[in-house]
């Protein structure tokens, strides 16, 4: 397979996804995008292996830069949500209907955070 062809692959996976996750939703079908969702990984991965080996997808110059957008996205979306977390905190004296979002951006920081910091440590000892 080609890496034109595992584009085009890909994209289709991607468009035939998209538009059985929106249908099962509209029938109200919560089971089946997740059988969808694995059925459309594992297809993915099939087409991948079956590429040339001279066929690059990425160069180590895309993973510097994945990284780099990886790091501030870490930091953009903390600040905004602990911002936004003071904010709810504040506004749920008012309104206690908001303090279950002001909880949920503390958790979703600290979770992500403490995952990045996991699978940094992980990677540094493990490898890729």
């Amino acid at each position: 397979m080609t890496k034109k062809q595992y584009l085009i692959m890909r994209f289709s996976i991607v468009v035939l996804l998209s538009a059985s996750i929106a249908i099962s939703i509209n029938l109200k079908n919560y089971y089946l995008p997740i059988i969808l969702m694995l059925i459309a990984l594992l297809t993915m991965v099939y087409f991948r292996k079956q590429l040339k080996p001279k066929d690059v997808l990425a160069d180590e110059r895309d993973y510097q830069v994945a990284g780099i957008a990886a790091r501030y996205t870490l930091f953009i979306y903390s600040w905004f949500s602990v911002i936004a977390m003071f904010i709810f905190l504040m506004l749920s004296e008012k309104y206690p209907q908001v303090y279950p979002l002001s909880q949920f951006f503390a958790f979703t920081v600290c979770g992500l955070l403490l995952l990045n910091a996991f699978l940094f440590k992980w990677l540094i000892k493990h490898g890729k």
